[in-house]
């Protein structure tokens, strides 16, 4: 991890303006050309070989899953749980604008009320909280930006906590831009911990993001995304130059109920659905191979998974769990041997996401290997892996 260099520096500078088309704009949260107020707390960046040791700081690294494989997050992190201390002005305030400013230079063409939309990562109910605000001025409406749901993954939310409803009311985080032009939007701490990805300014107040939201669009370059390398599956499938391999994104996701998951996975939304179907046909040559089914474990739930090769299932496979969020390697593979299969043939993965009672696990998969009969151990043995704490 890069220690050596300061991490809460901007890496682009205020030339760099973000611009609003058609009612709506996205910005990465790293992208900040300043923040100021900052004695007492920093927003510092995170990447896959960026991370900061500032004071306390509990959580691990969550750069899998993020917009540009980079977030920021508020430091020392002293407020961890509810029987930690809480120090108004120090780890906590309610009062926006007071510590920890972060400055974006937004170009709003079509004025008008913006409903906010934030990108954040939370672990529990002390790093939940965010105000925003526009051109210095902080008003009620982007005051105490709340999250409730999605725990422990990249959650979009745009609610604001009340005294009468603590996990927030939708549609009351906006900020009205009665003019066209450049301004200055802000964000400030609530609540120290806070993991910041990616925010959304937009006109339309039934729109909710997905995934990692639309794309940005600004008068210059922007820094180059931490790309991490290649995934597992990549890895793993490659290992032979005579084996085939379907992607799981390579898969149909139009009316199956999967969606992509990151650049490398197939998922569920178990809020929206529990079990998902898709289909795509094998076009390499007949034969028989050793099928490598390559899931993912979760720590939520052992996630269920069926493959068929025209209408007969060849195996069914459920990921053991993992002490991390997510994890990939041999131990979350499936292996059927010999399996005969014929140019044509269609392929179907069902998937059927799990509980532990308290959170659903995603029914996350990364393809399947079709390796030379008695090559598939090797695959699965193939020295690589990837967990995410």
């Amino acid at each position: 991890m890069a220690q050596g260099k300061d991490l809460s520096v901007p890496i682009i500078d205020k030339t760099v303006i973000f611009e609003e088309q058609n009612g709506i704009v996205a910005i990465e949260a790293e992208f900040f050309h300043k923040q100021t107020i900052t004695d007492t707390r920093k927003w510092y960046r995170t990447s896959k070989h960026e991370m900061v040791t500032v004071g306390r700081d509990d959580d691990n690294n969550h750069w899998v899953g993020t917009s540009n494989n980079t977030y920021i997050e508020i430091l020392p992190d002293s407020r961890v749980t509810h029987s930690d201390k809480l120090i108004r002005g120090e780890n906590f305030t309610n009062e926006p604008g007071k510590m920890a400013i972060l400055h974006y230079q937004v170009k709003i063409n079509s004025p008008g009320r913006y409903f906010v939309w934030v990108r954040a990562f939370s672990t529990g109910g002390e790093d939940n909280g965010l105000h925003v605000g526009l051109n210095g001025e902080w008003p009620e409406h982007g005051q105490k930006m709340q999250w409730c749901k999605g725990k422990n993954q990249w959650t979009w939310e745009s609610k604001q906590r009340t005294k009468e409803e603590h996990c927030g009311i939708p549609h009351a985080i906006y900020l009205d831009i009665n003019k066209a032009g450049v301004h200055n939007v802000q964000f400030s701490m609530r609540e120290d911990g806070f993991e910041f990805d990616k925010f959304i300014l937009t006109k339309d107040v039934n729109y909710v993001p997905t995934d990692k939201g639309p794309q940005i669009l600004a008068n210059r370059n922007l820094p180059e995304s931490f790309n991490p390398k290649k995934s597992y599956f990549s890895t793993i499938s490659k290992t032979r130059t005579d084996n085939k391999y379907i992607a799981a994104q390579d898969f149909p996701i139009e009316g199956t109920n999967f969606y992509k998951n990151g650049k490398n996975w197939l998922a569920i939304n178990p809020e929206k659905y529990k079990q998902a179907e898709t289909s795509t046909i094998f076009n390499f040559k007949s034969g028989r191979y050793d099928i490598v089914f390559v899931g993912v474990g979760e720590n939520d739930g052992n996630s269920n998974f069926k493959v068929f090769i025209n209408q007969k299932k060849i195996g069914e496979y459920n990921p053991p769990l993992t002490d991390s969020l997510f994890e990939e390697g041999k131990k979350y593979n499936a292996l059927w041997k010999r399996v005969k299969i014929k140019k044509g043939d269609k392929i179907t993965v069902t998937g059927k996401v799990a509980t532990d009672g308290n959170e659903w696990t995603r029914a996350r998969w990364a393809g399947i290997i079709f390796a030379p009969c008695g090559k598939g151990k090797d695959i699965q043995d193939a020295p690589s892996s990837y967990s995410q704490n």
